[in-house]
C-alpha cells in the first residue's frame, strides 16, 4: 500500500518540477529575446536619454538641476525620475544602461500583469502565462512605435496604473488597511506624470467606484470614501501640476477635439496600434503565414466570444478585473479617437494600458473556464496562444525594423570631434544630437543644443533642456575653441548661426553635418542673441496683443482705446507681456 499511494505523489512532484523547468526556461528564453529586441527597435536618440541627462545635471549642478528642466506632457516627474536617478547611480551612464533602463521597465509591467492575474485567479501557474504574453511583445510593440521599453514614456506611468488595479480590487474585496492609501499614491504619481494616466486609471477607477454597489454589491459607504478620496488626490495632483506649470517645468495641458475626417482617421490608427500589441499587425508576408494569421485571428474572435461565459464568472475579483479593463480601454480608445493628438502610428504609445490589460483579461477568462471547458474552447486558446507566439516570432527575424548600433550617429561623431581637437560647442537636437554627444563621449564632449528662431540661436529650452547649461557663469570658464554642429541641407540654421556667432574661422564637414569652428568661445554672442530674440519676440507679441484688443473692441461695438492704455500702463509695471 505504501509505495501505491507513494508512486502518485512520487510523479506529481516531477510533474511539478517539470512543469517549473519548463517555465523557467521559456522565461529565460523571453527575457533574451526581449532584450535583444529593445536594442535592436530603439535607436539612441536624445529623447531618450532625457533621464541620463538629468542625473548628469544632478551630478554637476546639485539637486536643483531637475526643478529647472522642461520636462514634456508624458513627464514621468513621479512615476520614473526617483528611480531613474537611482538606477543611474549603481550602473552609470552609457548607450546600453539608457537602452536598459526602458527594458526593465518592460519587466516591470510584464511582471505587475502576471501578479494582476494572480491577484484574482489565485493561479501562479496562470500568472506565469501572463508574464510570458507580456514578454512575448512583438517588435514594434516593444520598440518603435508602440515603445513598451522606451525608456521614458508612458510605459514607466503605467506600472502604477497596475499596481493601482491590484490596490483597487483588493478594496473592495478583503479591505486590507494598506489598500486605500496606495491607490491613492497611485492616483496622485500618475496625475502629475502623465496625462494620459486619467483616461487609462483615474476615470475608470471613479466608474467602477460609482457602479460598485450595483455591480458588485458592496457597501455605499465604500463607494462614498473611494470616490471621495480619488477626486481630492486628483483634484491635488492638479493643484502640483499646476504649481509645476508656473515654474516652467511642463507645458500647459490642451485637450484639443478632432475634427469627423480626423476621427476616422483615429479609428484606423487605434485599429493598427492594438493590432501592433496582439500581433496581428504589420501584416504577414507568404501564404503560409497568411494561413497562420488567419486562424489566430478567427481564434480570437471564437475564444472571446465563448469566454465570456456570465455563468462561469463567479469570483467577484474576476468581475472587477473584467469591468475595469472594458472602462480603461473604452475611456482611452475614446480619448484617442475624439481628441486631437494621435497624427500617425507612433500614437500606438498612448495605449499602453490596453496591450498588458488585454493579456490579464485573456489570462483571467482562461483560468475560469479552462477545467470546465469543452474540447473546442481549449482547441481555441491553444491556436490562440500559438499563433501569438509563432507571428511575434516572425516579425523577429524580419530586418526592416532593425536599426544599426551607431547611436544615431552621435558615437562616429565623438570620435571625429576628438581627432580635431574639438570638445565644447553647441548643435542641433535632433540632427546633430547634441545633447548625446557628452553620453556617447563619457562626457569628454559637451555640446548644449540650440533652436534656431526669428532669426536666432537660442538654448533649446522648450522639450528637455536645462537653463543651467546655459547661464553665464558655466559658458565663460571656457575660453577654447568652440564648434557649432548642424545639418548641412538647413540653410535656415546657417543664416541664424552666422547671425548670431559670425562667419567661423573654419568650416568642416562630417558625413551630413556641418561642423563650423569658431576661435573663441561663444558664450556671450549667445547670451547677447538671446537677448535680441527676447526683445523682437516680446515687441511682436505686444503687437499682436493690441490688434487683438482692437478686433475684440470692433467685435463687441466699444472703443479699444481704455483697453489699449490699461494695457500699456501693465506692461510700464512688468504685470504684462
Amino acid at each position: 500500500m505504501a509505495t501505491t499511494t507513494g508512486d502518485p505523489e512520487r510523479s506529481n512532484e516531477v510533474k511539478h518540477w517539470l512543469l517549473w523547468a519548463f517555465f523557467a526556461a521559456l522565461s529565460v528564453m523571453a527575457l533574451i529575446s526581449s532584450l535583444g529586441t529593445t536594442f535592436q527597435t530603439l535607436p539612441l536618440n536624445p529623447d531618450m536619454a532625457e533621464m541620463a541627462l538629468i542625473y548628469q545635471g544632478v551630478l554637476h549642478h546639485g539637486w536643483r538641476f531637475p526643478f529647472t528642466w522642461r520636462f514634456t506632457q508624458d513627464n514621468q516627474i513621479l512615476s520614473l525620475l526617483p528611480f531613474a536617478l537611482v538606477f543611474y547611480a549603481l550602473v552609470g551612464v552609457s548607450g546600453a544602461s539608457i537602452i536598459i533602463q526602458g527594458w526593465l521597465i518592460f519587466l516591470v509591467n510584464a511582471l505587475l500583469t502576471g501578479i494582476l492575474v494572480k491577484a484574482v485567479t489565485k493561479s501562479w501557474g496562470w500568472a506565469g502565462l501572463a508574464w510570458l504574453l507580456s514578454l512575448f511583445a512583438g517588435p514594434m510593440a516593444i520598440g518603435q512605435p508602440a515603445i513598451l521599453a522606451y525608456p521614458v514614456t508612458h510605459n514607466s506611468v503605467w506600472e502604477f496604473g497596475l499596481l493601482g488595479v491590484i490596490f483597487l480590487i483588493r478594496y473592495f474585496t478583503d479591505r486590507p488597511p494598506w489598500a486605500l492609501p496606495l491607490l491613492l499614491a497611485c492616483v496622485g504619481v500618475g496625475t502629475i506624470s502623465d496625462p494620459w494616466f486619467d483616461a487609462a486609471f483615474t476615470v475608470p477607477a471613479l466608474l467602477l467606484a460609482w457602479k460598485s454597489p450595483k455591480w458588485f454589491l458592496s457597501e455605499k459607504s465604500d463607494r462614498r470614501i473611494l470616490i471621495k478620496s480619488i477626486v481630492i488626490t486628483y483634484i491635488s495632483g492638479r493643484i502640483v501640476y499646476f504649481g509645476l506649470e508656473l515654474l516652467h517645468m511642463v507645458p500647459g495641458r490642451s485637450i484639443g477635439f478632432a475634427s469627423p475626417p480626423a476621427m476616422l482617421h483615429h479609428l484606423v490608427l487605434l485599429a493598427k496600434g492594438v493590432g501592433l500589441f496582439l500581433q496581428l499587425y504589420p501584416f504577414p508576408n507568404g501564404m503560409l503565414w497568411w494561413a497562420i494569421w488567419g486562424a489566430y485571428f478567427a481564434s480570437i474572435f471564437g475564444s472571446t466570444i465563448l469566454l465570456f461565459n456570465k455563468k462561469q464568472i463567479s469570483s467577484r475579483d474576476v468581475k472587477m478585473l473584467l469591468a475595469f479593463s472594458g472602462l480603461s480601454i473604452g475611456t482611452i480608445s475614446a480619448a484617442f479617437i475624439l481628441t486631437n493628438f494621435a497624427n500617425g502610428i507612433w500614437a500606438s504609445r498612448f495605449l499602453v494600458n490596453i496591450f498588458y490589460l488585454l493579456i490579464a483579461v485573456f489570462a483571467t477568462l482562461s483560468a475560469v473556464s479552462w477545467h470546465s471547458s469543452g474540447k473546442l474552447k481549449k482547441i481555441l486558446l491553444l491556436i490562440v496562444l500559438i499563433g501569438y507566439v509563432a507571428l511575434g516570432l516572425s516579425a523577429i527575424v524580419q530586418t526592416n525594423w532593425r536599426y544599426k548600433p551607431d547611436w544615431s550617429g552621435a558615437h562616429s561623431l565623438v570620435i571625429w570631434l576628438a581627432k580635431h581637437n574639438l570638445y565644447h560647442g553647441y548643435g542641433q537636437y535632433f540632427e546633430a544630437n547634441a545633447p548625446l554627444l557628452s553620453i556617447a563621449s563619457s562626457e569628454r564632449i559637451s555640446a548644449r543644443p540650440l533652436s534656431c528662431n526669428m532669426g536666432y540661436l537660442i538654448p533649446r529650452l522648450s522639450s528637455g533642456d536645462d537653463q543651467f547649461w546655459f547661464d553665464t557663469t558655466s559658458m565663460t570658464k571656457r575660453q577654447e575653441t568652440q564648434f557649432v554642429v548642424f545639418d548641412q541641407s538647413d540653410t535656415k540654421w546657417k543664416g541664424c548661426t552666422i547671425k548670431s556667432f559670425g562667419n567661423p574661422s573654419i568650416k568642416l564637414k562630417h558625413g551630413t553635418l556641418s561642423v563650423w569652428v569658431y576661435n573663441h568661445n561663444l558664450s556671450g554672442k549667445l547670451i547677447k542673441s538671446q537677448n535680441e530674440f527676447n526683445n523682437k519676440w516680446s515687441l511682436m507679441n505686444i503687437k499682436n496683443n493690441r490688434k487683438a484688443i482692437n478686433k475684440v473692441g470692433r467685435a463687441l461695438g466699444v472703443n479699444p482705446e481704455w483697453a489699449q492704455h490699461t494695457y500699456t500702463w501693465l506692461l510700464k509695471k512688468g504685470l504684462a507681456k
